[in-house]
């Protein structure tokens, strides 16, 4: 559990700004590009013993092989049903790679040199917060969906699942906690930026 604290403090980072937009954009950054480092080990060495759905004891559940962008890794659900809500959802994020990768990928390279060039003045009268809006717009279009259509949608039983991004940060927690956040945070983002566009109108 702590060590996906850092997913959380990024994101605050990134859209509040804390230490003021540059300097927290550039911590942010750089606790991003750490923390695959320490995390990843970590959760690899316990794939086999904790469910990757529900982040409990796995005992001798099912193995899922899974293709994600850094090899193929396995893991394991502590049951069948798990097993299996486990590749609904992600058949749901292998089908959704596109606007996943749009949303989040794409709304970091809104956010990460919109914020440098706002700060040194090389985008007019837009700020920070014009980059934090569309960001969170871009994130939210796209997790809020998959948080709550991942687990109704049919899986694949053919060769192993393939995921658009690691999963070790979704082992650190479970998957069922990741799409809550998903859901709730996704939703709440959206409602923040078309609160941001409604006063620039």
């Amino acid at each position: 559990m702590l060590l996906f604290l850092p997913v959380p403090l990024v994101l605050w980072l990134f859209t509040a700004a804390p230490l003021g937009p540059v300097a927290s954009v550039l911590l942010g950054a750089a606790i991003i590009a750490s923390h695959r480092l320490y995390a990843r080990p970590f959760a690899l060495a316990r794939a086999g013993r904790r469910c990757l759905l529900c982040g409990g004891s796995a005992g001798d559940g099912p193995t899922l092989e899974i293709e994600e962008p850094l090899g193929t890794t396995a893991w394991r659900a502590c049951s069948e049903a798990h097993a299996n809500a486990l590749a609904r959802v992600l058949a749901c994020a292998h089908l959704s790679r596109l606007p996943l990768k749009i949303g989040i990928l794409g709304g970091l390279a809104v956010l990460l040199p919109g914020t440098l060039l706002a700060g040194a003045d090389r985008l007019g009268t837009l700020a920070h917060a014009d980059a934090a809006a569309l960001f969170t717009l871009m994130v939210g279009a796209a997790v809020a969906p998959f948080g709550w259509l991942a687990l109704t949608h049919r899986s694949d039983p053919q060769g192993p699942a393939r995921l658009p991004f690691p999963v070790h940060i979704q082992a650190l927690i479970g998957t069922r906690a990741v799409l809550w956040l998903f859901r709730i945070v996704g939703l709440v983002w959206l409602a923040q930026a078309a609160r941001h566009a409604a006063r620039l109108v």
